[in-house]
């Protein structure tokens, strides 16, 4: 599978301390494991890189060459679905639904419960990027800065 990073891409995940490498793992990994969220030409993959989860967006219009749309990460760990909220616009690879609810996210010893897209049947949650790069960044900084 070819992943084509835009050069306005490369910049972003450059910007956001991401690695081009771990970008196309990520791509790479959810499409041979069919574990891609779908949202008509839009793909949503993520993984664990260490401590670690990166998200990637990508265009998957074209059958085997995802384009890459957005990047991004965050440092907390996903625990169980603690409700189920609505309906989403997602959907699985093999056409599961994706429901929006909340999650139990932990940093540092803390646990908040928090809004994700959720897989109902297998527990799975992703975390949409508004949230990582605002909310989820923002408050791992402070919890770092009050550890320090």
């Amino acid at each position: 599978m070819e992943v084509t990073i835009p050069a306005n891409m490369k910049e972003l995940i450059a910007k956001r301390g991401l690695k081009e490498s771990d970008i196309i793992d990520v791509v790479k990994t959810a499409g041979s494991a069919k574990k891609f969220l779908v949202n008509g030409n839009d793909g949503l993959a993520k993984k664990v890189i260490g401590g670690l989860t990166v998200y990637v967006m990508c265009d998957i219009s074209k059958k085997g060459a995802p384009v890459v749309k957005s990047a991004y990460a965050h440092k907390m760990s996903i625990g169980k679905i603690v409700n189920i909220m609505g309906d989403s616009d997602w959907k699985t690879a093999d056409g599961k639904e994706v429901k929006a609810g909340h999650v139990e996210i932990e940093y540092m010893t803390v646990k908040r419960n928090g809004p994700a897209l959720v897989i109902p049947d297998t527990g799975d949650a992703y975390v949409e990027e508004y949230l990582a790069v605002k909310t989820l960044a923002a408050a791992e900084g402070l919890f770092e800065k009050k550890r320090a």
